[in-house]
């Protein structure tokens, strides 16, 4: 049995595969301890784990950890998904590939899987992401901006105690886009100017390829954020997942 693996920065997830498709999916977010985190995962999972691939941007203790739990429960070593210059039907724009984090890599290799034109995909976790690739496969560049929570977070050690700010899945319209106080204004306000930044972008490089992309939104916050875009994205919660069950399905 393989067992893939997306080790996010706040969350880890993981599934199971019988066969190159994705059934259950494990969630949870990190314990105290990296390795903590990959024990209870590894004490839940079957014995007969055969190989274990795994995308990393929470960086080296992580990797390890995962290292560890692997040899000391099924005597084996996981395989680490890093970018390459070009894989998997895409080619990437960086010049160093491996500054392209290997979740954005994975993750643009099952959008243009999934969709054979030009596709786009937002990752809205701890920073929100923006990757387009065109119909040919070719990585076209990417943003990265802060998330909400880490928006909030500086606005709230900078300017003062603000207090908790509720993020909800529904964007306000007309008037309401203007908070009546602080809190909505603060949330309203970080909202908008992630929504407006990715709409733009959308916008910007369409105009230049002369094609709309498909859209994809994956992340933590992919629903409070697809709630205030104008571009219509195509919710896939486990975006990652699935870029690594079509690399194993190759291999």
């Amino acid at each position: 049995m393989i067992l893939v693996v997306d080790i996010g920065n706040s969350r880890i997830k993981w599934v199971c595969l019988d066969e190159p498709s994705l059934d259950a999916v494990g969630e949870t977010v990190h314990c105290q301890t990296s390795i903590d985190a990959f024990h209870v995962i590894g004490e839940a999972l079957p014995s007969d784990i055969s190989r274990v691939i795994a995308t990393n941007v929470a960086g080296k203790s992580h990797e390890l950890a995962l290292a560890s739990v692997c040899a000391e429960r099924w005597s084996i070593s996981p395989e680490f998904v890093t970018p390459d210059k070009q894989g998997h039907g895409i080619s990437s724009v960086y010049s160093d590939p491996s500054r392209l984090g290997a979740d954005r890599w994975v993750a643009l290799i099952a959008a243009h899987r999934l969709e054979k034109g030009a596709s786009a995909v937002i990752d809205a976790g701890t920073t929100v992401t923006l990757d387009m690739v065109n119909a040919k496969g070719q990585h076209l560049g990417g943003l990265i901006m802060a998330g909400p929570d880490l928006v909030y977070s500086a606005l709230n050690n900078e300017t003062g105690n603000i207090g908790k700010i509720n993020l909800t899945p529904d964007a306000s319209s007309g008037l309401e886009i203007l908070g009546s106080n602080t809190k909505m204004a603060v949330a309203n306000g970080t909202m908008l100017s992630i929504a407006s930044a990715v709409d733009r972008a959308l916008l910007t490089v369409s105009a230049e390829i002369r094609e709309s992309p498909t859209v994809y939104i994956t992340g933590g916050n992919a629903l409070i954020l697809s709630s205030w875009l104008e571009t219509r994205a195509q919710y896939h919660p486990n975006l990652v997942l699935e870029g690594l069950t079509f690399i194993v399905a190759e291999n």
